[in-house]
């Protein structure tokens, strides 16, 4: 049975032993839900920008099975659940390892979307069809493939321990396989203010030094593979341009680096069960580095889906999205800024507790501190996600802009320009808050915009000049007397001289 009241005791009896075994495992496996919950919402959002794209379909289903990935790695650790949830718990890991084969594979066929080779035609014409749709169910079944040729799930994918107390005694332990339990079982005394609780560990099976170093190999071919694409080369029709295949190629990037990270520790964590240096040792008592090893390990893959998330999202969207590029960097800015406030918390109790015995203390000292730091570095964390994630607009938004610029030419905009802005705005469907950034980024960079808004940002030669043309003609017009949208949503206009003029999509027609 859960018991939510768990929480409150262990939040009243923080030190470090329940806060490596207890407290920073449930703080990743909240992060990995809610990088799930974002991951999931940006699949959807790709896939709604164009459902009829391969592509799009096909980078849908790599962030929703990374998401589905990033939810599961440490689900176990959202709770001590009971003894009775082993099982349960268990078949969680193979949700896990069932999207661990698909983004292998996924991760091995990213270049077929933007390289131009037989082989890769044929590969990209296969998710252009139905089978796309099966990865969940073919991913499950070359793991359960897997777990049967390593000898069984024990054997491959290892054992899951839990330890129950209730009181400082010696406590209800159990594996899932039955196995020999490998840790201490006795509940200690100084963790009796927070009992009952139960801790659940997880073993390394044979398959997680295969798993890991495969995936992490794809991501090396592919990565290479994209960086190696000449920029310059890329044309007006292709499906994606420049911009597109960078983000793309450092989410990969950034997703390998934390990979490989994680190789090297489940590598070492293999070594030592191998060299049975965990066996009797204990389980949340004092020997904390397991604890934290682990914990390391499941940040470092979730963090690294987290941000190839936001920049594969960048890539496709931000073409699409009104404000996509400033919602990803608001996200990117608030989950630096919250992952650097809780380790300095963290650290800051841990240094305090050790040195004086008043964690507290610590922890008010280095919250002090990032308030009094809040706007430098936010400011700086921003730089970054500027530099990671660039300025980029909509037609409908680059539109905006050249009317703007045209407005703004003599150093002030009258009442009638305003007027009509205003207008414009709301034929594109921008709001207030949009158009207030729109200008201000407009006002900061307008020596580099001068080229970029004439362009249309990422609209053709063509589609400038349609811009350039309504925009003229709308400012020639006298003042706006009313302006409305019908039923059927058409914007009107009717000017102060009785014209009446109606938004074509392309300019304002008079009637």
């Amino acid at each position: 049975m859960i018991q939510l009241d768990y929480y409150l005791r262990l939040l009243s009896n923080l030190d470090t032993n329940t806060m490596m075994n207890l407290a920073i495992p449930h703080l990743i496996a909240v992060v990995g839900f809610l990088t799930c919950g974002m991951m999931l919402y940006l699949a959807v959002l790709i896939y709604r920008a164009d459902p009829k794209n391969p592509k799009n379909r096909f980078l849908s289903f790599l962030l929703a099975a990374e998401g589905i990935g990033a939810g599961a790695l440490n689900f176990f650790g959202l709770y001590p659940f009971p003894i009775e949830f082993l099982d349960f718990l268990y078949s969680v890991r193979y949700v896990s390892g069932s999207t661990g084969m698909i983004r292998i594979i996924f991760y091995a066929s990213i270049v077929a979307f933007y390289l131009d080779r037989g082989f890769l035609k044929k590969i990209r014409s296969l998710y252009s069809s139905k089978v796309l749709w099966l990865t969940p169910i073919i991913g499950f079944l070359l793991f359960v493939s897997t777990v049967t040729i390593l000898g069984g799930e024990i054997q491959a994918i290892g054992d899951m321990y839990a330890l129950e107390c209730t009181d400082a005694d010696e406590g209800n332990n159990e594996t899932y396989g039955g196995s020999d339990f490998m840790f201490n079982t006795t509940c200690p005394q100084s963790l009796e203010p927070v009992y009952p609780l139960s801790i659940t560990k997880i073993g390394i099976g044979k398959l997680q030094p295969i798993l890991v170093p495969a995936t992490a190999l794809c991501l090396l071919i592919s990565t290479i593979c994209l960086y190696r694409i000449d920029l310059d080369a890329i044309t007006e029709d292709s499906s994606f341009d420049s911009r597109e295949v960078k983000a793309i190629r450092f989410g990969f990037l950034i997703k390998l680096i934390f990979l490989v990270g994680a190789t090297a520790l489940i590598l070492i964590a293999s070594s030592m069960l191998k060299g049975d240096e965990l066996d009797g040792s204990d389980i949340i008592q004092e020997n904390l580095f397991f604890s934290l090893f682990q914990s390391i390990t499941l940040f470092m893959n979730i963090f690294g889906s987290f941000m190839m998330g936001v920049l594969f999202a960048y890539a496709v969207l931000k073409q699409d999205v009104l404000g996509i590029d400033e919602q990803l960097r608001k996200t990117f800015t608030g989950t630096i800024f919250a992952g650097i406030g809780a380790i300095s918390f963290i650290a800051g109790t841990e240094i305090m507790e050790s040195v004086a015995g008043v964690g507290w203390v610590g922890a008010v000292i280095m919250g002090s501190a990032l308030i009094v730091a809040r706007k430098p570095l936010i400011t700086s964390i921003q730089s970054v996600s500027n530099l990671l994630l660039p300025e980029v607009h909509t037609k409908d938004e680059s539109a905006y802009l050249e009317l703007y610029k045209l407005a703004i030419k003599d150093g002030n905009i009258s009442e009638k320009e305003r007027t009509m802005l205003k207008l414009q705005a709301q034929t594109y469907g921008l709001s207030e808050k949009r158009v207030i950034h729109l200008e201000d980024w407009f006002d900061n960079n307008e020596e580099s915009n001068a080229d970029n808004t004439s362009k249309g940002n990422n609209t053709n030669s063509h589609d400038s000049q349609i811009v350039s043309n309504s925009t003229q003609q709308l400012l020639s017009q006298p003042v706006v007397a009313q302006q409305w949208t019908d039923e059927a949503g058409n914007n009107w206009c009717r000017m102060a001289d009785g014209s009446t003029l109606w938004w074509n999509g392309k300019e304002w027609q008079k009637l």
